[in-house]
């Protein structure tokens, strides 16, 4: 594939991600007078989990909200590792952001993505959609756009940019029943390999799905989507005595040999099983519960490039991020109530946007060096030139075998969580060098692969770093959670020498929690065998 040809584009900024955080970005830097590009593998508005949107968490001081509220509420769901600044921006801009929205059209609506691709095309935004990008372009320490492939011809794509804004999205191990079979850590990956930290990863998304329809996370019963995006309240407290953590027990149920899980009545109330969801018929009766649905992913707005200010920026200059590829840690370690994912990318992706036409408008132009260019294409269509090595999708059905089962990502410990990891490297240092492609499809899940089996990596480490149980991070040798010593991010990041590397970053002294918690509430998810050893050790 030498002779593949090299299409050039340049702009003032680029937003990598077509879905709510990405055009929020392109609209509002357009808004601001610079010359916008959106790059989407897939097509924006109409890929990733935005297609599934369906409910937007807004502050309504007027319905008599008060921030106060939303950060203890938020605080004690997410074990107090939650970014408060990071709260702070939701509080003050959701309400403007459904205005956007309502005057978009896209409220009351199912056709909710087409409302945002009118939107780039009314402020003359540029697309390149089907597109994988698969490095950022760097250049003395500053970034100065992307480059990766179409996956419709032969043909590499590398945009020039003064401000990089990513948006790609959360990512998954392709798993059946919720949205994000296209999602693969793509900009984790992108940041990961151009130095920058990786946060969030322990935490894990705990979305299931059932016997009756296992490819749809909500599919219970005979339902439809509804009507589109619905306001959503403000996140609660738990409740006194509830078990925290809710989503973790059906998983803690099946390792106690107590499967199968019936749901009775199916989850979400008169309503439905979800907002946004209407049935067709008959309610239906009694549903086996199905795990895993979002194995992979980490709770919304945890994972993702670390942020270094509370402005959406990052470590390299130039490049900001935006939603559930910004380790914003909005929610902490759990997610505090429906609408927050939506609000907080809609959110990050205004100010994300807001911030690099700034930065975009106050340098000049950079030239990406030709050898750089070169480079990097031959890397790209490497799989294409081999004749022999391992298939992308043999190679993810093994990440799938090693991290798909309930034990590994939800119910951890420390010896499953070796052996799961002397697998995934394996495949990080033997298979993923020798991956072969026969066409661009399987270009494109070779790049996917490289990026999946990277954050397994990630996940597994930083699962093992964490010797407590926090949020959506539950170890089975270690339940209580520990803030004298883990009351703190967990970044990765790749050392001089190339391997990856791990520190922790405590939370801010005067975000700390009071430091009479009772022992017994350390047990974020107080699972019946863990109460009885609180008794039994007589610590209070």
């Amino acid at each position: 594939m030498s002779q593949v040809a090299i299409t050039k584009c340049s702009t003032d900024v680029l937003i990598i991600g077509g879905g709510i955080a990405g055009v929020f970005a392109a609209v509002n830097a357009a808004q601001q007078g610079v010359k916008v590009i959106i790059a989407d593998k897939g097509k924006v508005g109409l890929s990733g989990m935005t297609v599934w949107a369906d409910t937007f968490c807004v502050f309504d001081g007027a319905a008599g909200h008060r921030a106060e509220d939303w950060h203890e509420a938020v605080s004690v769901n997410g074990d107090y590792i939650n970014n408060r600044d990071y709260l702070d921006m939701m509080i003050a801009d959701s309400a403007a952001r459904w205005k956007d929205l309502v005057e978009w059209g896209a409220i009351g609506t199912d056709k909710f993505g087409k409302a945002l691709r009118k939107q780039i095309k009314a402020w003359k935004i540029g697309t390149i959609e089907r597109t994988m990008l698969t490095d950022l372009l760097v250049e003395d320490g500053k970034v100065t756009g992307a480059i990766g492939f179409s996956i419709d011809q032969p043909e590499c794509i590398a945009i020039s940019a003064k401000a990089v804004v990513m948006c790609a999205g959360a990512g998954g191990y392709k798993p059946h029943g919720f949205p994000i079979s296209n999602m693969t850590f793509d900009g984790d990956g992108m940041a990961y390999r151009a130095g920058l930290p990786i946060g969030g990863k322990e935490f894990s998304d705990t979305h299931n799905t059932n016997a009756a329809h296992p490819g749809f996370s909500w599919g219970i019963g005979d339902i439809k989507w509804g009507p589109g995006i619905i306001k959503t309240g403000p996140p609660l407290l738990p409740k006194p005595g509830a078990i925290r953590g809710l989503s973790l027990e059906p998983y803690y149920k099946v390792h106690k040999g107590k499967a199968p899980i019936i749901m009775n009545p199916p989850m979400g109330g008169p309503q439905g099983p979800y907002p946004g969801f209407k049935y067709k018929g008959v309610r239906p009766g009694p549903q086996v519960m199905l795990g895993g649905g979002s194995t992979g992913m980490a709770v919304h707005k945890a994972e993702g490039i670390v942020p270094k200010d509370n402005k959406c920026g990052t470590e390299l200059p130039g490049l900001f991020a935006a939603g559930d590829a910004l380790s914003s840690m909005l929610c902490g370690g759990r997610y505090p109530g429906i609408g927050f994912s939506f609000a907080g990318s809609a959110v990050q992706g205004f100010r994300a946007g807001e911030a690099a036409a700034d930065y975009a408008s106050q340098i000049p132009s950079r030239d990406v060096a030709e050898s750089r260019i070169t480079l990097l294409k031959e890397k790209i269509f490497e799989p294409l030139n081999r004749t022999q090595g391992f298939t992308p999708a043999w190679t993810t059905q093994m990440l799938q075998t090693a991290m798909f089962p309930y034990y590994i990502l939800y119910i951890k410990k420390e010896d499953r969580l070796m052996g799961a990891l002397t697998n995934i490297m394996f495949l990080s240092e033997h298979c993923v060098p020798q991956l072969v492609a026969n066409n661009l499809h399987e270009l494109r899940s070779a790049h996917e692969t490289r990026n999946m089996v990277l954050n397994a990596e990630m996940k597994l480490r930083a699962s093992m770093f964490r010797k407590e149980s926090r949020g959506m991070h539950y170890r089975e040798d270690y339940p209580a959670r520990d803030d004298d010593t883990f009351l703190a991010w967990i970044h990765v990041f790749q050392g001089e020498e190339g391997s990856m590397q791990i520190k922790k970053v405590p939370v801010p002294e005067n975000w700390r929690p009071a430091s009479d918690v009772p022992y017994e509430e350390r047990y974020v998810h107080r699972f019946p065998d863990e109460m009885e050893f609180i008794k039994k050790s007589g610590k209070t």
